[in-house]
C-alpha cells in the first residue's frame, strides 16, 4: 500500500510546505534537523529550515511508514512510494545519528525521444541508431549514475518499440511511463515482505507471459543472469538500465551482477553472454546541472586473454549543454 502524496507531508515538515508545492524542485534532501538541500533546475541549493527539529523529523518518519505497515523503530531503513508516484527514502537511528529523509518528486511531464533531441540531451544520430537496433530486435543497455536521467532515457526508448507487440516490464517501484495497451507491468516492492518476491523472481516469471520485449527498470544483482538468458533466447528488442561510470564499465558491471546469481559459469562465459545479449550501450551523465548522453558503443566481442571488451564507438555531435534543461521529471 503506498503512502499518501507529497501534500500530506506538509504538516509534518514545518517550513518545507512551499518546497513540497514547487513542481520545479525535483529532490528534497533532509540531512537532519535544520539541514535541508533541494535540487532545482539541476542545481543543489541549501534551504533554511529553522523549525525542522529532531522531533518533527521523527513524526514525519512515522507518518510515512505507518501506511506501509512499518515501524521505524523496527525498520530503520524505509523506501516508500507515495500515491503520486514520488519516492521517499528514510533512515532513522541507530543506522544514522539523526533522521534523514530524501524525497524525489515524480515528474508530471514525460519526455519523448524527440523532446530529448531538441533539448540537446540525445543526439539525433544516436536516436536513429537506437531505432535501428530495436527494429533489428537487438537489445539496449542504458547506463549512468544516480539522477543522471536513465529512467527518462529508458522511457523515451520504450516509445520506439512497435505498438502491436507485447511488452512485459519489471521494476522495483513503478516509475516508467509505458503507453502501450498490450503491456504487463510487475512491481517487486508491491510484492515484498512475507511474499518474498524479488526482481529476479519477476524476470523469470515474465517469460511465462509471452513477452515480445522485456523492460527491466534497473539491474542490480543476480537477476542479470536470468535476463541475459532471456535476451539470448528469443526476446530481442529489449531494454534495461544499470549503474556505471561509463559505457564500457557498464558491460563489466552487468557481468558482475550476473555472477551474483551463483552457478558455475566462468567469468569469460558470462562475458560472452553479455556480448551476445547487448548490442548498444548508451551512457548518460549529469554535469553542472545538465543531463546528456556522454557516450555510446556497439558491443562486438570480449577478449578473454586481455580481459577487455571489444566495441565500436558510436560517433555523434557533442551535446549542446546550454540548451539542455534538467526539469523535475528528468530522473
Amino acid at each position: 500500500m503506498p503512502a499518501r502524496g507529497l501534500a500530506a507531508l506538509a504538516p509534518f515538515l514545518p517550513g518545507l510546505e512551499g518546497l513540497l508545492d514547487d513542481a520545479d524542485i525535483s529532490e528534497i534532501m533532509i540531512n537532519g534537523p535544520r539541514n535541508v538541500w533541494i535540487e532545482k533546475s539541476g542545481r543543489l541549493i541549501p534551504h533554511p529550515a529553522p523549525q525542522l527539529d529532531a522531533r518533527a523529523l521523527e513524526r514525519a518518519a512515522i507518518h510515512i511508514a505507518r501506511p506501509l505497515g512499518l515501524d521505524p523503530d523496527k525498520h530503520p531503513l524505509i523506501d516508500a512510494r507515495l500515491d503520486d508516484g514520488s519516492r521517499v527514502a528514510i533512515c532513522v537511528p541507530p543506522a544514522i545519528p539523526a533522521v534523514a529523509i530524501t524525497i524525489r518528486r515524480f515528474g508530471k511531464r514525460s519526455f519523448s525521444a524527440e523532446d530529448l533531441v531538441q533539448m540537446g540531451s540525445l543526439p539525433k544520430e544516436l536516436l536513429d541508431e537506437a531505432s535501428q537496433v530495436l527494429r533489428n530486435r537487438h537489445n539496449i543497455l542504458v547506463s549512468g549514475g544516480t539522477g543522471s536521467g536513465k529512467t527518462t532515457l529508458l522511457n523515451a526508448l520504450i516509445e520506439l518499440l512497435p505498438d502491436d507487440e507485447r511488452i512485459v516490464s519489471i521494476e522495483d517501484t513503478l516509475e516508467l511511463r509505458i503507453d502501450s495497451a498490450n503491456c504487463v507491468r510487475f512491481e517487486a516492492r508491491a510484492l515484498s515482505g512475507e511474499h518474498g518476491v524479488t526482481i529476479r523472481d519477476l524476470v523469470r516469471h515474465s517469460l511465462r507471459h509471452r513477452p515480445d520485449h522485456i523492460v527491466v527498470g534497473e539491474v542490480r544483482g543476480g537477476e542479470a543472469a536470468d535476463l541475459l538468458q532471456a535476451l539470448n533466447t528469443g526476446h530481442g528488442g529489449s531494454l534495461t538500465t544499470i549503474h556505471a561510470n561509463n559505457a564500457e564499465s557498464a558491460l563489466s558491471r552487468l557481468a558482475n551482477c550476473a555472477m551474483q546469481a551463483g552457478g558455475n559459469l566462468p567469468w569469460e562465459v558470462t562475458c560472452r553472454g553479455v556480448v551476445d545479449a547487448i548490442d548498444l550501450v548508451i551512457h548518460i551523465t549529469r554535469r553542472r546541472g545538465h543531463r546528456y548522453v556522454e557516450d555510446a558503443i556497439r558491443v562486438s566481442d570480449y577478449d578473454a586473454e586481455s580481459r577487455r571488451w571489444a566495441y565500436i564507438p558510436v560517433l555523434f555531435e557533442a551535446p549542446r549543454l546550454a540548451a539542455l534543461g534538467s526539469g523535475a521529471s528528468v530522473q
